[in-house]
């Protein structure tokens, strides 16, 4: 890879906006909104960059340096760095989003729709808008397919962003693990696993800390892994994303807004009470409340869809009324595991709820803290979990822990140590390392998370501008030069996992030559 001048600024930004490292810096850092200047100046540009994606934006910026641009870099803490975003005080920087549905409903149109949740970058286009809405609540699938084709075709002439890549899921277990498979929307799940001649198993987790037991007060993947390990779903999902039965033995979609699903009997909750249909409503009707946790609205309510009625037919059907037609729903409903009324009404509060966990799930709580390791043990009276999911019946382990190891390079030592058994998030640089060791196995899967460089629209106002920034680019080099090829570019804003991604639509082109011209055609110098 080719590289220009250094890069001039290097700092990490804390939460307070204090600067904890700087190197030399040489020109005026142009960061805030008017710091893009026009009429014969020269571009100028700050990426902020948190860590792990650093190495990247410096190679981005020396590519736009070779265009004619002045470029650096500045690194930030990653929650101030998006702090700072969504107040609109900077202008370019890393970001990335990820996908529960493998639709674009919940990648696409939070970061793209006008005032959506996640639109950090504050792009507006009505007919964007419109036909996003369009593929997310249409009836017709090849209807919705073309709404969300559309965008795509709009996306890249618009180019709100330097558009990225998304990233192959890298995780390893010991060679005694029998049964694990990664799955795209990052669940372990260990109803399914065994270790060859043991009856326990660790895995360490990326994470320094859970944010909550209560599976209605957290909005976190790793959270998420360990609750649903002692928690089922009405649904589930095979690791490639097919939503299969769980704790329903089945549904029928009545029309376009109403769902009937019909229980499976006989289900144990781990204090040996049977789960009924009220229990499946008032886990819904918590979610769905205003003040249904401590007062408060649940996190988790984007993922439970437009429902407007949970209805009781019987102790074990219960039926589901959408506000309006809603296609994405069923992929929804893994993200919400059912508890027991009595459990939480017994309970009486979201804290003591974390602390004392009580599902159907394949495992029960024995003990742990969110900021160390949580210990789960075998429900042996489990009901069997998904039909569609061989093995069915109580788990094959006795013993689950799941220990935090936020850093990398410690996971990867404590798996070659033997101390856990199945980690997250390989680093890429230790991958061949790991292949090449007879006692670990590396396995891979797809990703379901975006990674891009957002570019603040309302200071980027000329699209000329936005897409010459993304012809500068050479991300093949960068992908195969820091990502080691692990890392797979993508045309705009969508998912090849996800419905409606436009497989005939290409990248913009690494072309310096066309970016040149089109900054000179925006009025900018680039010789």
């Amino acid at each position: 890879m080719k590289h220009g001048d250094p890069i001039r600024v290097l700092a990490t930004v804390t939460a307070a906006g204090l600067l904890l490292m700087t190197g030399c810096s040489s020109g005026q850092e142009s960061n805030a909104p008017g710091g893009q200047q026009s009429g014969g100046q020269r571009l100028s540009i700050t990426i902020d960059a948190y860590q792990g994606r650093v190495p990247e934006a410096e190679a981005v910026a020396n590519y736009l340096r070779q265009v004619g641009i002045q470029a650096e870099v500045r690194l930030w803490e990653k929650n101030a760095l998006l702090e700072e975003i969504k107040q609109g005080n900077r202008v370019a920087y890393t970001q990335d989003w990820g996908s529960s549905t493998f639709d674009p409903y919940d990648l696409a149109l939070p970061k793209l729709k006008t005032g959506d949740r996640g639109n950090y970058s504050f792009y507006s286009n009505p007919e964007v808008d419109r036909l996003l809405d369009e593929g997310a609540t249409g009836t017709d699938p090849e209807a919705r397919r073309r709404a969300y084709e559309q965008v795509q075709q709009i996306l890249i002439e618009d180019a709100p962003w330097i558009f990225g890549y998304y990233m192959d899921v890298v995780e390893a277990t010991t060679a005694d693990v029998v049964g694990f498979t990664p799955a795209m929307d990052s669940r372990i799940n260990l109803h399914d696993v065994s270790r060859t001649g043991a009856d326990s198993l660790v895995v360490g987790l990326r994470t320094d800390r859970l944010q909550s037991l209560d599976p209605a007060n957290h909005r976190d993947r790793e959270t998420e892994t360990v609750i649903r390990n002692i928690y089922d779903g009405l649904v589930t999902r095979t690791p490639d994303g097919q939503v299969v039965p769980e704790l329903a033995e089945s549904w029928e979609q009545i029309d376009d807004v109403t769902y009937v699903f019909k229980l499976k009997q006989g289900v144990k909750f781990h204090d040996g009470t049977e789960m009924t249909a009220d229990d499946v409503a008032f886990t819904f009707e918590r979610i769905l409340a205003p003040d249904g946790i401590d007062g408060q609205q649940s996190p988790r309510l984007s993922l439970v869809g437009p429902i407007a009625q949970v209805e009781k037919l019987s102790d074990y059907e219960v039926k589901f009324t959408l506000e309006y037609p809603f296609p994405t729903w069923l992929q929804l409903l893994p993200h919400t595991q059912i508890v027991s009324k009595a459990h939480v009404e017994k309970m009486g509060s979201s804290q003591a709820l974390s602390e004392n966990p009580m599902g159907t799930g394949p495992f029960k709580f024995v003990r742990g803290n969110l900021g160390s390791e949580i210990v789960l043990e075998r429900f042996d009276d489990y009901y069997g979990g998904a039909d569609a999911l061989a093995p069915v019946g109580p788990a094959q382990l006795k013993t689950v822990t799941f220990r935090m190891i936020p850093e990398p390079s410690t996971r990867v030592a404590a798996l070659k140590a033997g101390e856990v058994h199945i980690i997250q998030e390989v680093p890429i640089d230790q991958i061949p390392a790991l292949e090449a060791d007879p006692n670990v196995k590396v396995l891979t899967t797809q990703g379901t998370r975006l990674y891009m460089i957002e570019l603040n629209n309302n200071v980027f106002t000329d699209a000329r501008v936005r897409r010459a920034l993304n012809h500068a680019i050479d991300w093949d080099t960068i992908l195969k030069e820091i990502y080691s090829g692990r890392a797979h570019r993508v045309a705009t804003a969508m998912l090849p996992s996800g419905f409606g991604y436009d497989q005939t639509l290409a990248p913009l082109k690494y072309d310096p030559d066309l970016a040149r011209q089109l900054l000179r055609e925006a009025g900018y110098v680039t010789d």
